[in-house]
C-alpha cells in the first residue's frame, strides 16, 4: 500500500490544553471530502492530543502511538483508513469558543432525554453536537464526578452543514466507560456520538 500522509496543526480552544475533538474531525473532513462518500464515517478517539499530528493510512507498530482512527468509504467503495500520531511539535495557538452559548440556544427534555437546537449557533454540525451531547449528560448526571470526554462519532452521512433542527438523544451508558447518544437532523437519523467519564 502506498502511503499517504497528512500534516495537521491545531489551535487549542478556549483554556483548553488538548486538542478538541471537534477540530480533529472538521479538519480530517475538510482533507477527504473530495474522496470521501457521504455515508459511514467513523471517528474514534484513542488517546488526549496534545501536540500536533502526522495523519497516516499506514498503522504504526507501536498502537500506543495512535491518538485517534478515521474511517470511511472512498468514492469507489474502499473502506479507507487513516491514524493519527502525535508529533514531536508544539502546539502555540489558541481560540475562543464560548461552548455554553450553543447550549442557550437549546433546549433539554428530562422525560425524553434529549437536547433539541432549532437555530443556527454560527458553529460546525460537530460542534454543535459534542457541546449539546456535553450538556445533556451533565443534566441527566448531575453527580457524577470526573470530565466528560468526546470519544467517537459514526455518521451515516457527512454532508449535514446548516444541519437544523438539532436533536441529540440519549441512547445507552456502559458503566460511565462509554455513553451512547443518538443524533437526529430534520428528524432523519444521522449517526451516533460517545463520551466517556474520566
Amino acid at each position: 500500500m502506498k502511503e499517504k500522509v497528512y500534516d495537521l496543526e491545531f489551535c487549542f480552544k478556549g483554556d483548553r490544553t488538548y486538542v478538541h475533538g471537534t477540530d480533529i474531525y472538521n479538519k480530517t473532513l475538510e482533507i477527504f471530502s473530495n474522496d470521501m462518500k457521504d455515508e459511514k464515517f467513523d471517528l474514534s478517539f484513542h488517546g488526549v492530543v496534545k501536540k500536533n499530528i502526522l495523519l497516516s493510512n499506514i498503522r504504526p507498530e507501536d498502537e500506543d502511538l495512535i491518538k485517534f482512527v478515521c474511517k470511511y468509504n472512498g468514492e469507489n467503495d474502499e473502506r479507507k483508513i487513516f491514524y493519527g500520531i502525535e508529533r514531536d511539535l508544539n502546539i502555540d495557538c489558541r481560540y475562543a469558543y464560548p461552548e455554553n452559548d450553543i447550549c442557550q440556544l437549546s433546549d433539554l427534555d428530562f422525560e425524553t432525554k434529549a437536547v433539541n437546537l432549532h437555530k443556527d449557533t454560527s458553529y460546525s454540525f460537530v460542534e454543535n453536537c459534542v457541546a449539546l451531547n456535553k450538556y445533556l449528560l451533565e443534566n441527566l448526571f448531575p453527580d457524577v464526578d470526573g470530565k466528560w470526554y468526546f470519544t467517537r462519532l459514526q455518521l451515516s452521512k457527512t454532508q449535514l452543514k446548516n444541519a437544523y433542527p438539532l436533536k441529540l438523544s440519549f441512547k445507552a451508558n456502559f458503566n460511565f466507560k462509554l455513553l451512547k447518544t443518538e443524533i437526529f437532523v430534520a428528524d432523519q437519523f444521522v449517526g451516533y456520538i460517545y463520551f466517556s467519564l474520566v
